[in-house]
C-alpha cells in the first residue's frame, strides 16, 4: 500500500510545477523543511520561504523550457515513528527530450492521513543550478 502512495506523492511534486501550483506543493511539504544540495543545505521554516523557494524553482522551469517533470520511484523504506525514506530519479523534459541528465534523490517523509508528506530532500537539485543560491537568511 504505501508504494502506491510515494506514486502519487511523486507525481504530485512533479505536477505542481508544471502547473504552478504552489497550495498542490504545500500539501506535501511540512515546515520546517530542509533541502541538502551540492551547494549545501537550505532550511525553510515558514511558508513564505517555501512559496519564494517554490517561485525559484518555477523560473527554472521556465529557463529551461521544461513542459514535464517524470520522478521514477527506486526505493522506499520505513524508519521508526511513520517515517519513510523515498528515493527516486527525475528527470526534466523540454517536449519529451531531456533538458539535464536524469538524478537521484531522497526524500524523508512522514505518512499523515493516507499521504506522504515530506520533512526533507537530500541532493535536491531544484532550481540552485539555475538560479543562484538560496538567500544566506534561509540557512
Amino acid at each position: 500500500m504505501p508504494q502506491k502512495q510515494f506514486v502519487e506523492f511523486l507525481d504530485t511534486i512533479s505536477k505542481c510545477f508544471i502547473k504552478q501550483d504552489f497550495q498542490m506543493w504545500r500539501g506535501r511539504i511540512l515546515l520546517p523543511f530542509s533541502l541538502v544540495t551540492s551547494s549545501g543545505p537550505v532550511i525553510l521554516k515558514t511558508e513564505t520561504e517555501l512559496h519564494y523557494n517554490f517561485n525559484l524553482y518555477l523560473k527554472a522551469c521556465e529557463a529551461m523550457r521544461l513542459d514535464d517533470i517524470i520522478r521514477t520511484p527506486i526505493g522506499l523504506e520505513k524508519c521508526d515513528d511513520n517515517i519513510w525514506l523515498g528515493t527516486y530519479e527525475t528527470d526534466l523534459l523540454t517536449h519529451g527530450v531531456r533538458a539535464v541528465a536524469p538524478y537521484t534523490s531522497s526524500a524523508l517523509m512522514r505518512m499523515e492521513q493516507g499521504s506522504f508528506r515530506m520533512i526533507s530532500v537530500l541532493n535536491a537539485r531544484g532550481h540552485h543550478d539555475w538560479t543562484g543560491k538560496q538567500p544566506a537568511a534561509f540557512h
